[in-house]
Order: C-alpha cells, then structure tokens, then sequence
C-alpha cells in the first residue's frame, strides 16, 4: 500500500498547525522569542503542508519525495508530541493553590518549564529549517509529475475490456438484457421521441466498460449516428468532443474550440437518431459539456454512461431522462464459473484437492471480476496447481504479487477510486487496516476512534501505522499472539505510540500502559485477560482520549481516571464495573459514555459532565435520585439509552420516583439538543406512555419496547425518521397516524404475543419511508401511491384463509428488496407454495425486478387448530 501511505502524510499536519496556535495563547505567557519561534514553525509547516497535499494526488511518488514526505510526517508527529507534553508541563505549573510558599514555588517551576519549552522549540525550528532546505536543495518540485506516463499507461489497460469476447464473459447476460431493455422499446411499444439514458454505476473491477460495449455493439446497427468515449478523471474536454464528432461523421479542424466542437456536434446530430457510450465519467462538470452537445431533441436516441459514483450517475440521468442501473459484483455461483473457466476451462476440470482454496480465493475477490480475472490468470500461468500453492496465494492475496502485471492492473484500476476521495477520507479509509481481515467494525467504535485520532476534523487527519520506521504510530495486536510478537513488543520504544488496539486476549503482556506516553486510543474490547491491575495509573496519560474496555474482566474504574482530561470516549459495556467512581464527573471532555446496565452513576455532581452527547445504556432502577434529577440538566445530551425494569414503574403516579424524575428529566432534554431515544424494559412489562411520559418533540430516531398502546403525541413528531416499536395493542387508526408522519424514513413494527391484522396502508402514506418491517401480521395490502419511496420491504406473515390475497406489493414503486417470513402450519404447504408463486409473479411483473427472500418455518399441527388445505 505504499501509493495509499502518500495521502496519509496530509492528515499528520492538520492537528499540528492547530496546536502551534494554541501554544500562542496568552495565558502560557511564552517569551517573545519563543512566539517568535512558533510563528516560524507554523509559516513553515504551512508551506510543507500545501507541499504534501500536492504529493498526495500522486500514485507513483519518486524516491526523494518519497523520503522528503516521510521525514516531513515524522517532524509533524513529533512537533505535535512536543506541544502535548509542554502544554501539560505549563498547565500543571500554573496551578495556583496553596499558600505564598506552594505559589513561589509553582512560579519557579514555571520557569523552568518555559526554558525547557523553549529549548525544544528551538531544536524543532532547526529541524524544520534543515527539511525545508533539503526540499530546495534537491529541486523536489520537479520530480513530483514524474511517473505520470506510467500512470497513464495503466489507466489505459482498461480499455482492453473493449475487445473482450463474449463466449469469455459470465455473468453479463442478464445485465445486457437489462440494459438493452431499459433502452430499447419492447415489441408493440411505441418507439420512444425522448432520449433514454441509462447510467451504469458500481465499483472499480465491475466490469462496467464490458458491460456498457457489449450492449452497444447489439444495438448500435439500429442507429444513423454511433460513438463510444472514455472521459477518465482529468479529462481534455476539446479532445473528447473531437472523438465524439469524429465518430459520429462530424468535420472538424485543430483549430476549433470547445465551443465550435458543441455546436458542429449539434448541427450533425440534429433529427437523427444516436447511440452514444460516455465511459469512466468521475465528475458531473465534464458531464455539463457533453450533456449540452447532446441533443435532447433527436428521437430515439440512446445515451449509456458508466461511472464509479452514484452522485454522477443520477446527475447524468436528471438531465436527460433516464434511469441508473446499480451493477453489482457476480454472485458466488458465476464467481466460481468464470474462475475455473479461465483456469481450466470448464467448472467440471477442477481437481477436488483445489476446491477448497479456490473458495478462499474467491472469497478474498469478492465478486470483483477483474481480480477474479486476474488472480486466475496468475494461477494459470505462475503457480504450480497444487492445494499448499494454491493457500499461499490466497494468505498474500491482499498484498503485491511480484511479477504479475495483471494484479498490478488490478492495483492501478481500483487504486483511482482510492485517489478520487478527499485526502481526509482517505486517512479514515486507511485506517480500516487497523482492524483484523473480516471484522465486523461497529460504526459508534470506529467512528469515536477517527475523533480520537484527530481525523473528523476540519482539517485532514492522521495518517496510519506504517511498519518499518523506527519510531512505531499505531499498534494494532492481531491474528496468533507468538513469543517473538510479545518480545517484539517488550523491546520496541512505546513513547511515540498514538493507538493500541488488541483484537486477540493478550493483555497481560501490557502491564505498564504508562510507558504509552502519548497514546490518543486504547482499544481492549473483547480482551478477556484485561483486569483492574493493567488500569493502574491510567491517569498518567494524559492525551489519552477513547478508551474501550468493553467485554473485558474489569470490574472497577481507578479513581485517577477523572484526571483524563482530554477522554471523549468510554466504554465499559459488558464488564463487571458495578459503581463508577465520584470522580468520573470531572470528565468534562467525555462526549461519550457507554455502560453496563448495572452501572450505578455518582451521587452528586453527574450536571458537571456537559460535554456528554451520548449516555447508553444505564438501568434506571437502584441509581441516587440525584443522579435521574441531574440528568435533565445535560445540556448537550442528544443520545440517551436507558432499560427499566417491571419494579422500576411500579409507582409510576409518583413525581418522587425513580421513574418520575427519570421522565421529568427526559421531558427537560427535550427542550435542548436530544434527538434519539432508546427505552427498553427488561422484564416485557408494558411502559406506560399515559400523561406522565413526556411528549417528545423533537427525535428523530425512537426505539421503545414494550408498550401497551400508541400515545396520542406520536403522530406530532414531525422530525422523526426511525421508529422502533413493539406493542401489546396496534390498531389500524394507530397505523394512519404513523402514515402521516412526514419525516419517517425506517419503520419497524413488532407485537407481543399476538398476530396482528389485517392491516392497509391507504393512499399517500408513509411518503418518505425507505424500510419497513413489520412482525406477526395476518394479512397486509398496499393500496396504490402507498410508501411511494420504500425500498426494503420485511415482513413474516402467519398463513390463514387469507393471507395468499393480493398483498399489493405492485403497487411500491420504488421497491428492491423484499424479505417474507412465513409462519405456518405443516398441512399448509400448498397454500404457502401459492403464496410465494404469487408474491414472485408479483415482482418479476415489477419494473425494478426486486429481490426476493422467502423463508417458511412450519409448526407442528395441533389437529383441533390446524386448517386443512
């Protein structure tokens, strides 16, 4: 991933530059040299922060910028390790209490600390000096473009998709008839006066190019005026809408700018019917100018386009009326089928010793048909056809194969995508690799962790750990923990080290995590080993700022954590921590805060913490009432999750309970920033939603489980997108007034012990719904224009006498998936097999041709209940 590293060098400065600012607040009362000094560091750091953004939009970097970069990163990573650790030292200094002797003796520490300050101040200025001489002396500017023929000449390899043979294709046929039909007026349909689009859209190594050619060379004899153009990322606009003229039979000279070129376009294509393919389009500016050249006017024309971005994709369909067909990568069954045909041409040659990891490998494909494409062929050609050969590409599948040009197609291909994202998102992409293959990363985990780095910010982020330097960034402990791994560890500087991270139970080889000195992420979820004991002095790490000791056989939190006082993120979900010490309070920094549910919060002082956006999930039941009091005066609150239990609503009437305050609280977030809200209780009791439970106006997402009845406030949540409920009783007037919500985009519905129905969703409702799943129904219809925008349909329905009615899925216009759980009894089996015959006719009827998923769990007949067939 060498190419990857390049844009990651850009996210080491942004936090840095920030700092240096800082440092030159008032209170710190440097001397003026000193500021001086930072202003210099920061004018330069500047400089060679625009310099490495430049470096960073380059795939193949020569040798010296290579190493200028490197250099660069390291200089940025220690000016801001600097600046963390002086920080400290004058903020401990500047502690004023106590008496004239404490405060004499504070000042001249602070002395001390500003000539120390000073002294590495200045040792920094020299090595900035020394690197911005080095970029002069050797001239690096020059150098950056270097190799940009040779990125050119990979770019183009993927025209070789053009000559493509069909009887080498799998997988394309029915993307062709869909395409074809998309466009092509079908038999007894009236031919089309507007130009058609259709914008094929997917991932890099699709196969887009191949898919888009071999629809044109079916039907391009159809039509008087034919042309087929790749655009690419940085594209010569005049040179394009020359080879667009050229092939369609339009003069044109050298001379003629981009506007002479739009209109001879124009003038040639004027009432004649065209078919013409723009390929690989990146940006919707491009499309402007080809868009404006194309005419609109000539009666059935055709345009396809192919694109790696959906934003493009519909921009390109908008301006001439279209549709966008979302290519998908091939299933497992055409994976395999183009794997071995190109091995050993035919599925039935492959040895049954090769199976195995030939499942491996195309798993690590992915249904990508380039790689498949060209894993295949290295194997065909280069490795010896044995299952011990076959593994060991699979283990270094993700990683260069040296002498295979076809896997150095596959890294330049996919490698443009990677280019074409903002340099911040590229340092959050990278950091992915952090994380072991095939893990499963939590959004709030991954997300609270980017924070913690510094990568959602402004500015871009920091880059990942690269193995190799000398001084080791990011530690992420995967895979088999061996003897050399831990000695490894015990040996390597751990002072420069911004991230642990530990996805196997090794802990106890972590005993002195104060050697972390400036460690932003500690990351021990799911290590079993992690005790008490390897917390010890935490509070002597003082940049720490997400800390993850969730699953973990911790059962208590130091007392120095509220020392920390940069964390942002806790997690102590799933341990043994029963009592959260008095001083988590002082965390005036911690954004979010996740516990177990018998977690018992403070007695006093819980206001302070008012940097807390997200608290989940505390059991309101056993916790100080000051605790449920306090809650409500969270200013920036706006994620809450709490469980209650059957004796916490026992007195549900009383103001002074626990449950009383708990709502009154509720009632107070909700005039503030509160926007979700999770309330689950433990025992399936009913929460009662009566005068009591606060109206809460402003969510937008709302998960609350088990409820007797639907308030009458419900239908006022006007901001409202996510609606969990599960509910004793649901009636159809309660369903009407869930229809009319105008924001809800994600509806699940559940009911306790019952089957429910039947149920109509009537005209117009439901406007904005993307999903709906909905639990124990007996019977549901749509009517037409219902949920004109629901995507993803989930339902289980119980088979009786009139569930194979007309569901009215026909009548969703947007639909794409649909998952039908079936409950039935064993002698039903005709009657559910008629149920899904007629839910797939249904759908194969349905322009979009949704997915169907169709599962049945039949019970065991009880005669006296079970209906016969």
């Amino acid at each position: 991933m060498e190419k990857a590293i390049v844009s990651a060098a850009t996210g080491a400065m942004g936090p840095v530059l920030a700092k240096l600012g800082e440092l030159l607040h008032d209170k710190y009362k440097l001397a003026k040299r000193v500021r001086m000094d930072i202003e210099f560091l920061r004018s330069e750091l500047n400089f060679m922060n625009r310099m490495l953004c430049t470096l960073a939009d380059v795939e193949d970097l020569d040798p010296l910028n290579k190493e200028w970069r490197d250099m660069v990163r390291e200089l940025a990573y220690d000016v801001e390790d600097c600046i963390d650790r002086s920080v400290t030292q004058l903020d401990r200094a500047d502690d004023a209490k106590g008496g004239f002797g404490a405060k004499l003796a504070r000042k001249l520490k602070k002395i001390r600390v500003s000539h120390q300050v000073a002294h590495q101040i200045q040792e920094l200025k020299a090595r900035v000096v020394e690197e911005s001489k080095r970029h002069k002396r050797y001239k690096l500017d020059g150098l950056v473009g270097s190799s940009s023929s040779a990125s050119a000449n990979k770019v183009d390899l993927r025209m070789c998709a053009l000559w493509v043979e069909m009887k080498n294709l799998v997988g394309l046929d029915g993307p062709i008839d869909e395409i074809i039909r998309l466009l092509m007026p079908v038999k007894g349909e009236e031919p089309s006066k507007q130009v058609r689009t259709v914008s094929i859209v997917g991932c890099g190594g699709l196969g887009k190019t191949t898919l888009a050619n071999q629809v044109y060379q079916r039907i391009k004899g159809d039509f008087e005026c034919k042309a087929f153009v790749s655009v690419s990322q940085n594209p010569n606009m005049k040179d394009v809408l020359m080879k667009i003229c050229s092939q369609v039979g339009a003069t044109v000279s050298m001379g003629d700018d981009e506007l002479i070129l739009i209109n001879k376009l124009r003038e040639r294509l004027q009432c004649k019917r065209y078919i013409v393919v723009v390929d690989d389009i990146w940006d919707s500016d491009p499309w402007k100018i080809i868009g404006q050249a194309l005419l609109k006017t000539s009666p059935g024309s055709k345009i396809i386009v192919t694109t790696r971005v959906k934003d493009v994709a519909e921009s390109c369909c908008s301006s001439h009326g279209g549709r966008v067909y979302d290519m998908k990568p091939l299933d497992d069954k055409d994976s395999r089928r183009l794997f071995l045909k190109r091995i050993f041409d035919s599925e039935e040659k492959c040895p049954h010793e090769l199976e195995r990891a030939s499942e491996g490998i195309l798993k690590k494909c992915d249904g990508i048909p380039l790689a498949i494409i060209s894993i295949s062929s290295f194997l065909e050609v280069d490795v010896p056809q044995s299952p011990d050969h076959w593994n060991k590409v699979k283990e270094a599948i993700s990683y260069p194969l040296p002498g295979n040009k076809s896997v150095e197609t596959v890294k330049s291909v996919l490698s443009l995508s990677y280019f074409n994202l903002p340099h911040h998102l590229r340092t959050c992409l990278l950091y992915l690799s952090s994380f072991p293959e095939d893990y499963k990363i939590e959004r709030d985990r991954l997300v609270s962790r980017w924070i913690a780095e510094g990568f959602v910010n402004a500015e871009p982020g920091e880059s990942l750990y690269e193995a190799g330097l000398s001084k080791v960034r990011r530690l992420s402990l995967q895979n088999s923990y061996q003897e050399n791994v831990v000695s490894w560890i015990k040996s390597i500087n751990k002072s420069h080290v911004r991230s642990l991270a530990c996805f196997v139970d090794c802990c106890k080889e972590l005993h002195l995590l104060t050697e972390f000195e400036v460690v932003r992420v500690l990351d021990f979820e799911n290590c079993d080993s992690l005790t008490n004991d390897h917390l010890a002095n935490i509070e002597m790490l003082l940049q720490l700022r997400y800390l993850s000791i969730r699953n973990t056989s911790v059962s208590e939190l130091p007392v120095g954590i509220g020392q920390l006082q940069h964390l942002e993120t806790l997690d102590i979900r799933y341990t043994y921590v029963g009592k959260l010490p008095s001083t988590i309070v002082l965390l005036e920094k911690l954004a979010r805060l996740f516990v177990s549910s018998g977690a018992v919060f403070p007695a006093e002082d819980f206001s302070k913490m008012k940097g807390l956006e997200q608290l989940t999930r505390f059991t309101v039941r056993g916790q100080p009432l000051s605790f449920l009091k306090e809650l409500g005066q969270l200013t920036n609150l706006r994620i809450l999750g709490a469980a209650v239990s059957r004796s916490a609503l026992c007195n549900v009437n009383d103001e002074g309970s626990e449950w009383g305050i708990f709502t009154s609280s509720l009632h107070a977030l909700c005039s503030h920033k509160l926007v979700s809200v999770d309330i689950n209780e433990m025992d399936l009791t009913p929460i009662p939603m009566d005068s009591w439970f606060p109206a809460l106006h402003s969510l937008r997402t709302f998960f609350i489980a088990p409820i007797s009845s639907l308030p009458i406030w419900m239908g006022s949540l006007a901001n409202l997108e996510l609606l969990y409920l599960k509910t004793e009783q649901f009636t159809p007037e309660d369903l009407r007034v869930l229809g009319g919500m105008p924001s809800l985009q994600i509806l699940c519905l559940s009911f306790i012990e019952c089957y429910a129905g039947p149920f109509t969703i009537g005209r117009h409702w439901f406007q904005r719904l993307k999903l709906f799943r909905v639990n124990r129904l007996y019977q549901l219809h749509f009517m037409p224009s219902s949920m004109p925008n629901l995507k993803h349909l989930n339902i289980v329905l119980v088979c009786s006498t009139n569930s194979y009615s007309d569901l009215g899925i026909q009548h969703l216009a947007s639909l794409t998936t649909v998952d039908v759980f079936i409950i039935a009894w064993r002698k039903q089996r005709r009657r559910v097999q008629h149920l899904e015959a007629k839910i797939r006719s249904l759908l194969d009827a349905h322009p979009n041709r949704p997915m169907l998923i169709f599962k049945t769990f039949f019970q065991a007949c009880i005669e006296d209940e079970c209906i016969e067939d």
